[in-house]
């Protein structure tokens, strides 16, 4: 059967195609009255040809899979607009005393003069000052089962301190507000952040920003020289700020904050890094361009990609693996909620949890758009007299650069069609109508492949046939007196269109049967 199919193959196909083909030495190979040894060459030759071809063929799909863009720079900076940071401030205590007070009365019914408040408060202010580096502090309540009640969330939310301070930016013709997330670090405070709507929480009677706020980024001009902005907040009230990206969130293992304490101002201005990419690669997979749009999430935890964010699902899902259950501040995410055991299951896994992403096997490709600020030399004043002591100060700022970096497409789609249709006229003379040529001689070759084989089939059932009815002539029926096996050979002789009178014939010389019917 396989040296059947073989031979087909050679004789229906190959030497048709090769006689009619247009790649070049091709037809020679079967070319009449040449001698052998030409043919021996010019097979040689085609399949030299032919590797040197799949060589560099194989190459530029290598590079088109592996190095297909590059990075270039970009020197119109008159003509930039420039995002400011972001920045996310943390009080260092995160609970009022007056609102700690209306939680607890709201919640057991009792007063500052009952025995058990303190004990409330202290937990009321552990829950609100969360954070991995804070969880073992839960230990004393992990034997009271009325506390395993609560919402966390919703404890921290309501006792969370004011924000009552002015937040004032270059822009005059807007005013902007802060948002209140919930984070690694506890309940904290963004502005000009991209991704904040994803750590914010929902508490009825808590409002996490103000309405109808105008949320689109800050951005400012290169001949704007007052590129800023700055909050002034309660003297009493210190605060940790962290400056990042507008791409970024803060999370466990941010880099150390800028405190601002009692009375302090603190101003620090930022040069500004900025690596984009061009739509068009998004023709490219993430493999191939070794990064990834904030539109393209790693996973369905969260609808986004940073690489801030990719780490918190990162912990988030180590957290889940080793305690079975995820802290209350990953409102965002899905799966059982902690309670206390959990929590304190969490503490013990601190050490781990809160290592660098690289080192607990984080996989998080960097972003398509990278944007850094680097701190400068801050200035930091204490007032202990006047109207400035009354009140904490941070000012933040850009210096806008003069230089960016945009990563592009240097070798796409088009460009491997191109190389790969060179090396193949290069070293064979193959183009476009000898593909069609090899599909349309493959196609008929199969067809008619097909129509030998229904052909061999057909024939076969025929002989059978008329072997059938040879031997009904000679009066040698099988020997089968049931009506039903008469009846189907009338059909079968009907099938070939005999007439009436040949069909009695045939019978006639089986009367025996015939006489059944």
């Amino acid at each position: 059967m396989i040296k059947k199919f073989v031979k087909n193959l050679v004789y229906k196909f190959f030497l048709p195609f090769a006689k009619e083909t247009t790649i070049h030495g091709v037809p020679l190979i079967v070319a009449p009255k040449i001698h052998p040894l030409e043919r021996i060459f010019w097979v040689i030759v085609i399949l030299s040809a032919g590797g040197g071809a799949i060589a560099l063929i194989m190459s530029n799909w290598n590079r088109y899979n592996a190095n297909p863009t590059v990075v270039s720079i970009q020197k119109d900076f008159r003509n930039w607009n420039n995002i400011l940071p972001s920045a996310t401030g943390c009080f260092v205590y995160k609970t009022d005393p007056e609102l700690v007070a209306q939680y607890i009365n709201e919640t057991w019914n009792i007063d500052s003069s009952h025995p058990k408040y303190e004990y409330y408060a202290n937990f009321t202010k552990v829950v609100a000052n969360v954070s991995y580096y804070t969880l073992q502090a839960f230990s004393p309540y992990e034997r009271d089962p009325e506390l395993n009640k609560i919402d966390l969330l919703k404890l921290a939310a309501k006792v969370h301190p004011k924000l009552t301070g002015t937040l004032v930016t270059f822009d005059t013709k807007r005013k902007s507000y802060w948002k209140l997330i919930m984070s690694e670090l506890g309940i904290c405070f963004a502005v000009n952040n991209k991704f904040s709507d994803i750590l914010t929480f929902k508490v009825k009677g808590v409002d996490v920003t103000k309405p109808n706020v105008d949320e689109t980024l800050l951005k400012c001009h290169y001949l704007n020289g007052l590129c800023y902005a700055r909050y002034d907040s309660d003297p009493q009230a210190p605060i940790n700020f962290y400056v990042h990206s507008y791409l970024d969130v803060v999370h466990a293992t941010v880099d150390s904050p800028l405190y601002l304490g009692e009375s302090e101002e603190l101003e620090i201005n930022y040069l500004m890094q900025e690596t984009s990419s061009a739509d068009s690669l998004r023709q490219l997979s993430p493999a191939q361009r070794k990064c990834r749009f904030d539109d393209e999430p790693l996973t369905d935890d969260v609808p986004v990609y940073s690489a801030t964010i990719c780490y918190i699902a990162c912990r988030y899902r180590l957290a889940m693996q080793l305690c079975g259950c995820r802290p209350f501040f990953y409102h965002f995410m899905a799966g059982k909620v902690c309670n206390i055991s959990g929590l304190l299951c969490l503490a013990k896994h601190e050490e781990t949890i809160t290592k660098p992403p690289s080192q607990i096997g984080c996989q998080c490709p960097q972003p398509c758009n990278i944007v850094t600020y680097l701190p400068l030399v801050p200035k930091i004043t204490l007032w202990k007299s006047g109207y400035f002591d009354q009140r904490i100060t941070f000012r933040w700022g850009i210096l806008h650069p003069t230089t960016k970096y945009r990563r592009d497409i240097i070798f796409g789609f088009q460009d491997l069609v191109v190389s790969i249709g060179g090396t193949l006229a290069l070293f064979l003379g193959i183009s476009f109508i000898s593909l069609i040529e090899i599909i349309f001689f493959a196609f008929e070759w199969f067809m008619s492949f097909c129509r030998k084989d229904d052909s061999d089939t057909a024939k076969k059932v025929k002989n059978v046939k008329e072997k059938k009815i040879k031997n009904l002539k000679k009066g040698k029926l099988i020997k089968k007196s049931n009506q039903q096996q008469i009846t189907h050979y009338i059909r079968v002789f009907e099938e070939y269109n005999w007439k009436q009178e040949e069909i009695e014939v045939m019978l006639q010389a089986n009367s025996r049967h015939y006489k059944k019917l």
